[in-house]
């Protein structure tokens, strides 16, 4: 299972990646969504603006702590460094892909922006940031209502946060969707290290 997903998200990130970056912006389809969601939530930011503040400081503190306590439910205190850890690969990732990669942001004669921004589109930062924190409690083996009510709880930060990013026009769906998927694969990496240094923490 952990195979299959690891494979997933690998195609998640270089697919959709490399698209956008053959394109240098919008793949066919990103028009559509974002005008979608738009339509559908609304283009004005009062409730998009304050998901985005969650990936940055001082906000970004309260974040943490929500992953943290995740990882905690789902697996147990030592499992609590997980998210930590996450977020320092995820801060990582985001400084050397932003020197290597530019792709342009959503365009503003295509769809509404709430704000225009010359940074690259790619990778998100808030995807990067949000996969590393709420993708870890994905990767703590479980079972049980409480820990698949965990796991949902996770991807509905990820997807409101996904959202909240596409409809204030601050990236297209194929930025947000490999900046999420490696963000979450960084987050495995940040599991799978803290659960072997927890084995040998309980076996010395």
């Amino acid at each position: 299972m952990k195979h299959a997903r690891l494979i997933l998200l690998v195609l998640l990130v270089l697919v959709p990646g490399a698209a956008s970056i053959a394109t240098q912006g919008g793949v066919p389809g990103d028009v559509a969504v974002t005008r979608a969601l738009q339509t559908l939530l609304g283009e004005a930011s009062g409730w998009a603006l304050p998901v985005t503040h969650l990936a940055k400081a001082p906000w970004l503190w309260a974040s943490m702590c929500v992953a943290i306590v995740l990882a905690w439910l789902a697996g147990g205190i030592l499992r609590v460094p997980a998210p930590v850890l996450a977020y320092g690969f995820a801060w990582g990732a985001d400084q050397i892909l932003r020197s290597l990669i530019f792709v342009p942001r959503p365009d503003d004669a295509l769809v509404t922006l709430a704000s225009a921004s010359s940074s690259s589109g790619l990778p998100s930062t808030f995807g990067l940031v949000f996969g590393a924190l709420f993708g870890a409690a994905l990767w703590i083996a479980g079972s049980g209502v409480r820990h698949q009510a965990i796991l949902a709880l996770s991807l509905l930060f990820m997807a409101v946060g996904a959202a909240a990013r596409i409809v204030l026009g601050g990236h297209w769906l194929s930025q947000m969707v490999p900046s999420l998927a490696l963000g979450v694969l960084l987050a495995g990496l940040a599991v799978w290290l803290v659960e072997r240094a927890a084995r040998r923490f309980q076996f010395a």
